[in-house]
């Protein structure tokens, strides 16, 4: 992701261009701009190229930029073609699929929020407790939303809490490992994309916002927040370049994306002031998206312990 690459710029211009112009109530619209894009089915496309996923990272980060929200769901469907595409078992159809990490305070340990925007035919549940994964049909799946549910984050992703009722079929390793690592690294770019957006508005509106006769950017206690804000942000950057050459964790950048992704929103609020928290001013919305990102992303209490075990080994085992 550190050089340059013309022919991904392009791509990703492109894909721009065509969210921005989008009407995101209609979800048909929505998945004929990815289609038209050629990103849909990105990860099969470009499985044979060295820099494959700088390929799908930047295009969850860019789509993130736009919407988080369709952002989470693309990195679901990428994480699960990939995986799935790890199996040599059956060479099943794996184009119209997405993944969802278990709900670990669920009573059914197999209870997910399945993001459905590119209406998925199959979906893989990742337990991240026990390492499992299971692939299901969406419409065997039962339908658990509690009664009164109201989603207030990453609305445009169509999320639906779904259980599976049936007898599991756990995936084999290699497609459960595949699944999880590319989950976790592509979920972290939509955080990231969406921690760049947060920090770009705050900086832009401190640069057109004038109290006093002066932009509030010339204000020193701002200029610190925006400050830490990007530092915080381009953290973040280095740690997924670090997790996409292999010498990362995908579980500690996830981990980190996430806060990072919800501390940037605060800060950007605070940026604002009291315009941070009215819809007319988007920065409110993104706190919203940047806390179910981090909750869908497994919950950050989960990744931590994750990383924990791998760094540190099981609690009262030998390390």
């Amino acid at each position: 992701m550190t050089g340059r690459n013309v022919e991904l710029d392009d791509f990703l211009d492109v894909l721009t261009k065509r969210l921005v112009s989008v009407q995101w109530s209609d979800a048909h619209a929505v998945r004929g701009a990815f289609a038209a894009a050629d990103v849909l089915d990105l990860a099969q496309e470009a499985a044979e190229l060295d820099d494959a996923v700088d390929w799908l990272v930047a295009a969850v980060r860019t789509t993130a930029h736009v919407s988080p929200a369709a952002a989470f769901a693309l990195a679901g469907r990428f994480a699960a073609q990939r995986g799935l595409a790890a199996s040599e078992a059956d060479g099943r159809d794996v184009r119209d699929v997405t993944s969802a990490v278990t709900n670990p305070a669920a009573r059914n340990p197999w209870t997910a929020t399945v993001p459905t925007l590119f209406a998925p035919a199959a979906v893989v549940l990742l337990d991240r407790s026990t390492g499992r994964a299971a692939l299901a049909r969406l419409n065997a799946l039962v339908g658990d939303e509690p009664e009164g549910t109201r989603r207030s984050g990453l609305r445009e992703a169509a999320l639906r809490t779904v259980r599976l009722d049936d007898t599991v079929v756990t995936l084999p390793d290699a497609v459960t490992g595949r699944t999880a690592r590319d989950w976790d690294l592509f979920t972290s770019a939509a955080g990231l994309g969406l921690a760049e957006t947060a920090l770009h508005m705050a900086e832009t509106y401190a640069g057109e916002r004038r109290q006093f006769g002066s932009a509030i950017g010339t204000f020193a206690g701002l200029r610190a927040i925006l400050a830490e804000m990007r530092i915080r942000v381009r953290t973040v950057h280095a740690m997924l370049d670090g997790a996409v050459a292999r010498d990362l964790d995908p579980a500690e950048l996830l981990a980190q994306a996430g806060r990072t992704a919800v501390d940037v929103c605060l800060d950007a609020i605070q940026v604002h002031g009291g315009y941070g928290y009215i819809d007319e001013y988007p920065v409110a919305g993104l706190l919203r998206d940047a806390l179910s990102l981090r909750a869908r992303g497994g919950g950050r209490r989960t990744v931590l312990a994750q990383v924990a075990a791998r760094r540190l080994g099981k609690p009262g085992g030998d390390t």
